[in-house]
């Protein structure tokens, strides 16, 4: 029987996105999709181009947000 340090149930963006941040610090990681497509609401953000952030500071993104960005202030500047 295989062994795990953590087991994840659910492969969406926030399951895998703790998968891979555990896998970057040395665990053995499981991840359970009942679906058997992981991460398919990422396909349909921003209209099938994923959003994915590039390698620039918490204020610039935030400039870039058109509507409201300071709810999503206090989760950029932790992480």
């Amino acid at each position: 029987m295989r062994r795990f340090d953590a087991v994840i149930a659910g492969a969406g963006a926030a399951g895998m996105f703790c998968a891979v941040q555990l896998g970057w610090r040395g665990k053995n990681v499981a991840v359970i999709e009942h679906s058997g497509c992981q991460g398919r609401k990422l396909m349909i953000t921003g209209k099938g181009r994923c959003n994915v952030t590039n390698n620039c500071t918490a204020d610039t993104v935030m400039k870039n947000i058109p509507r409201n960005s300071k709810f999503m202030y206090s989760a950029l500047s932790r992480f």
